[in-house]
């Protein structure tokens, strides 16, 4: 129910934040949030009557924010970054010039040369090769290339391909059947 309401009331925020004292939900802008431990919050109300004496960190006052602006602004930073990253990638890849100067290059072909010689490998747990993975990953979802020259991404994006028409086929077999199912019925009646 609570997925209708909110696709019914895509402003609604789709998580409160509830008073650690009396917990009762606190409306956007009216509590005050613990700098210091992670989930501490506290209503208007109860800091208005204690002034946050029930709690050893200092508490500051959480204001009102456009949620929606907030969250549109973090989204475009990430496409930015992730625009930023691919880029460093193509970059790095293509790059022979030992002290380049493009930001970041060094550090990537670090990345890379980590990534060949790890034994643990990212399905091991490597976090570096987690992402180095990725941002292959990234890349291979993004590349209109047919003949890309950055590594796995030939491979990543047949892999792309095997995956789509794979769920593109159990998507029609579900079709299939519950077409299936309906004649039956109205066969039956």
């Amino acid at each position: 129910m609570m997925v209708l309401y909110h696709l019914h009331n895509p402003t609604a925020p789709a998580f409160v934040t509830t008073c650690n004292i009396c917990n009762n939900d606190i409306e956007a802008g009216q509590g005050w949030r613990c700098e210091e431990c992670p989930d501490f919050d506290v209503c208007a109300g109860c800091y208005n009557k204690d002034g946050g004496a029930n709690h050893r960190h200092k508490l500051t006052n959480h204001p009102c924010v456009d949620r929606n602006a907030q969250n549109k602004e973090a989204r475009q930073m990430r496409i930015q970054q992730a625009r930023r990253m691919l880029d460093l990638l193509v970059h790095a890849h293509k790059c022979r010039t030992a002290g380049c100067q493009y930001p970041d290059c060094r550090r990537l072909k670090g990345l890379f040369g980590h990534a060949t010689r790890c034994q643990k490998r990212a399905a091991g747990g490597c976090s570096l090769c987690q992402r180095t993975w990725s941002l292959l990953q990234l890349h291979a979802r993004t590349c209109k290339e047919s003949k890309c020259t950055i590594p796995r991404c030939r491979d990543l994006k047949a892999h792309l391909r095997w995956t789509q028409q794979q769920s593109e086929s159990r998507r029609r077999a579900a079709v299939n059947e519950m077409m299936r199912q309906r004649a039956a019925e109205v066969a039956r009646s």
